[in-house]
């Protein structure tokens, strides 16, 4: 007992000798805290536009202004800023969207009594009518002509189509605060025309910008300032009066549509902050052409300056967007002027020269617990859709309407529209009545991916022979004949797709 005692004493003083020994060495020297790594430079903030407060129901409910259609964007059009800018300062962003769509359609004018193959026939872009025992101008029967061609069947009632945009917008803050850059919105469009697979693309948009607290100057290939500002009745995705019915028609000729947007010319717009509540625009084209060359894309002869189109195009907007309580409020009046054509291909001058274009509209917008209501009405000097074309002297202006509701909860929206344009036929001619009606939905299955389906049912009474810009003539118009004493054109087109924007 003794002896483990002692070697247990004996073993307690080792570590007790150890450990003094270990504390009289001396400790190395603590290492040093790393220094505090500084937080990247928050970007400058971005100065006031025309976009509402985030957050307020004027921001939620507004018209969207610059691009539109794509997911990259917010509720005002304009591109969500992305955090990590290029070593150029610049930020580079791409958004866009692709649809898949079909039709069902219903349309007199798909009738085996309109299309023949015959020699003698008159063939427009999408149609060919029977002038066979009467006449016809342009593609259009201006006499009714015989029975029904019997050898020829008419139209497939169902089609499917596919459209796609890709937006690429370029953003950039000086250091004075001032935000610049570039959008380019290359799109899938005007191929019907165009020889080869029908997916060529072109641009829609094409502009350069610079921002800040007094506004935005726009300057390049853009909408006008009126298309841009201008508030129009609720809908659905891809229903509206001028909207995705037309895709799967043969010349539809719909005369129902927003202020034209200048053909996207060539422009200078000026968009101002909002103050408020309101913010206005402006913009000036020198004529209705665009991109780089100097000649008429459609010609190797003619001049963009050779005054045979639309020349010195003004477009004006005034916007009011706000709040009163749960209510989200918008309204706009826009105008837009043009010097019509006071020259032929030739160079010899318009005798009896078109009225200049005066287009003027007004609209409303309310959105309340998931309702929005609103409607516009346009009127003025101009044939087809509004501001696009000019009419002939001692011919009376044109006008239209529209209405529309829609409701949304969670992720479906329903909604209805209806309106009307009148356009005088000149003479004793009735005047051109188109009436539409739209009752649509859409449903958003997943983030960027919506559902879309609508009912589409157009009459149009009394269409003109519009063989040339000024026609009808202030004798009066030939009217389009769906056979004896039928004046009026019945469409009826189902739409169904799907939509995948980013």
């Amino acid at each position: 007992m003794r002896k483990i005692l002692l070697g247990t004493t004996a073993v307690v003083g080792l570590a007790l000798v150890a450990q003094a020994a270990n504390a009289q060495q001396a400790r190395p020297a603590a290492r040093p805290a790393p220094a505090p790594v500084a937080a990247p430079a928050a970007p400058p903030p971005l100065p006031a536009t025309s976009v509402a407060p985030t957050g307020t129901a004027a921001a939620s409910y507004q018209t969207p202004v610059g691009i539109t259609g794509a997911g990259s964007h917010g509720s005002d059009g304009v591109p969500n800023r992305p955090e990590t800018p290029t070593t150029s300062g610049l930020v580079v962003r791409l958004g866009g969207f692709f649809d898949f769509s079909m039709g069902n359609v219903s349309d007199d004018a798909d009738s085996a009594r309109f299309r023949n193959t015959a020699a003698g026939s008159a063939t427009n872009t999408n149609v060919t009518f029977t002038p066979t025992g009467g006449t016809a101008t342009n593609g259009v029967l201006t006499t009714p002509g015989a029975a029904a061609v019997t050898s020829a069947r008419g139209r497939q009632r169902n089609d499917f189509r596919t459209e796609s945009e890709i937006n690429l917008y370029v953003d950039g803050v000086a250091a004075n605060g001032m935000r610049y850059g570039a959008l380019f919105e290359l799109q899938m469009d005007t191929m019907t025309t165009t020889a080869g697979t029908g997916t060529g693309v072109d641009y829609d948009e094409l502009y350069g910008f610079v921002k800040g607290s007094w506004g935005e100057l726009r300057f390049g290939q853009e909408d006008s300032a009126a298309s841009l500002l201008q508030i129009r009745r609720p809908g659905t995705l891809w229903m509206g009066d001028s909207d995705a019915w037309d895709e799967f028609v043969a010349n539809s000729g719909y005369i129902i549509a927003g202020v034209g947007d200048g053909n996207d010319a060539s422009k200078v717009i000026y968009l101002s902050p909002q103050f408020m509540g309101f913010d206005a625009g402006i913009s000036y084209a020198p004529n209705r052409f665009e991109g780089e060359q100097a000649n008429i894309p459609t010609s190797v002869s003619n001049f963009q300056r050779d005054r045979t189109g639309l020349e010195n195009e003004v477009s004006l907007a005034l916007r009011y967007r706000g709040t009163f309580g749960p209510v989200g409020a918008s309204a706009s009046f826009v105008a837009q002027f043009a010097d019509a054509a006071s020259q032929s291909a030739n160079g010899t001058p318009i005798a009896d020269k078109a009225q200049n274009i005066t287009t003027y509209a007004a609209g409303l917008l309310l959105r309340a617990y998931g309702f929005a209501v609103g409607g516009d009405y346009t009127w003025g000097n101009y044939r087809t859709t509004p501001a696009n074309g000019a009419i002939a002297q001692g011919i009376d202006g044109s006008s239209q309407w529209a209405t529309g509701i829609t409701y949304t909860i969670g992720a479906l929206t329903i909604g209805g529209m209806y309106s009307q344009g009148t356009q005088d036929n000149g003479g004793t001619v009735a005047d051109r009545t188109q009436t539409y009606m739209g009752l649509g939905a859409a449903y958003v299955l997943a983030p960027g991916m919506t559902l879309f389906a609508n009912y589409n049912q157009i009459s149009d009474e009394n269409i003109p022979n519009l063989g040339t810009a000024t026609s009808p003539t202030k004798t009066g118009a030939k009217v389009f004949e769906f056979g004896t004493n039928d004046k009026t054109r019945d469409i009826t087109v189902l739409v169904a797709g799907v939509r995948v924007a980013f």
